[in-house]
């Protein structure tokens, strides 16, 4: 079986759906699945999560356009249209880019069938963004796109909802979840080892936050939670780790300076490989404040490393009460603060559970392993389903 998978980016930059991009592929290709992933890159981007073992990256120029037009490539269209006729299915990650626009217009003119995966994109918080631009093109294209597919990705029960409220016909959804490779969180830092890269966190307890520095993040709601709670918990520091995107950081940074707790605070920027671990394994928990998540990768990796999480409902993830692997909260300030205040002084012995809880729900549920099989059953019945369709005619 051959596919071709469209993002957006490759970039780490660009977050959760790069980081899901790299851990499907790679699995789907362990499983043989042959695998090729059509991406743009800007000058400058960061291409490390491109290299993967056994998948065909191809990355093409982002053209002007793409000012106006998120990730617009005409060197991708050109290749895509050009490859178009070797592959059996097109995977679509996304929605609202140019690239996802392409693969669809290649789709229907080569007669290939495609699946989209969502990647959150029809939660309200995400529609009510830029919500001017995206009413138009949803009515004009994007409606169309996911109507015609074979088949859409959905990661909750949830996501189905905002799904069928947005494409309201009978294309089917599959509901499969994010996933990640236990491997690379085996072998951890001892927990001192953050203090190398940031001497102030000595004999403090540690909250992090691990993603994009973005308004869907939440992160207005952790600076007011965490100045709250600072002044009734002594020797705690905020670290944030994550790329800062569209100079959102110096907002957060202005709050955290007003609320009188900025020197309490650490902004690492984007963090791999050995300085990412450090940071997962020497913090006391994580907060995942967002308006807007599906399940994302940042808790599971949270959980994978043995760190409590603390989530919204924004981000829909249940499992995390269910399993008592964190806190669960609505996205309120008080609500937050409360649930920091819990983990900072609550018992060992609950923290504990909670920690052991959280690898045993990644292990039973989160894997790539797994949901690559999955994946792939998704593949074979709409390949199926399309030739019984051909045979029929």
């Amino acid at each position: 079986m051959k596919v071709a998978h469209i993002a957006a980016s490759m970039s780490p930059e660009w977050g959760g759906p790069t980081k899901i991009i790299a851990g499907l592929t790679k699995a789907l290709v362990e499983k043989g699945i042959n695998v090729s992933v059509f991406a743009p890159i800007a000058d400058g981007e960061d291409i490390n999560t491109c290299e993967l073992k056994g998948v065909d990256i191809k990355l093409f120029p982002k053209s002007l356009l793409s000012r106006f037009w998120t990730s617009y490539s005409s060197p991708l269209a050109k290749a895509l249209i050009k490859e178009a006729s070797y592959f059996d299915l097109i995977h679509i990650h996304e929605i609202w880019h140019h690239p996802h626009y392409v693969a669809h217009r290649v789709a229907k003119r080569f007669d290939k069938p495609y699946l989209v995966t969502i990647h959150s994109a029809l939660e309200p918080w995400c529609l009510n963004y830029k919500a001017f631009k995206k009413k138009i093109y949803g009515r004009l294209i994007q409606k169309r796109i996911l109507k015609e597919a074979s088949l859409l990705h959905a990661i909750t029960e949830n996501e189905v909802k905002n799904i069928r409220a947005f494409v309201i016909n009978n294309t089917p959804i599959v509901m499969i979840p994010n996933g990640i490779n236990l491997q690379e969180f085996q072998n951890l830092p001892p927990k001192e080892d953050v203090v190398k890269f940031y001497p102030q966190l000595k004999d403090k307890k540690i909250i992090l936050f691990l993603g994009r520095i973005h308004p869907i993040k939440g992160l207005d709601l952790l600076a007011k939670a965490f100045a709250k709670i600072s002044q009734e918990v002594e020797d705690i520091y905020l670290l944030v780790v994550g790329p800062d995107e569209g100079g959102y950081q110096a907002q957060i940074e202005k709050l955290l300076a007003k609320e009188g707790v900025l020197n309490k605070v650490i902004f690492t920027g984007m963090l791999t490989g050995y300085k990412k671990l450090a940071a997962l394994s020497g913090a006391d928990f994580c907060v995942i404040p967002s308006y807007s998540e599906v399940r994302g990768i940042v808790a599971l990796e949270a959980m994978a490393c043995g760190l409590p999480v603390i989530v919204t409902t924004g981000c829909n993830f249940p499992e995390v009460a269910e399993y008592n692997a964190g806190i669960v909260i609505n996205p309120d300030v008080d609500e937050l603060a409360k649930a920091m205040t819990t983990l900072l002084v609550g018992t060992r012995h609950g923290v504990s559970n909670m920690e052991k809880n959280g690898k045993r729900l990644v292990l039973e549920k989160y894997t790539w392993d797994k949901v690559a099989d999955k994946m792939i059953t998704a593949y074979e019945e709409i390949l199926g389903s399309r030739k019984a369709d051909m045979e029929a005619i």
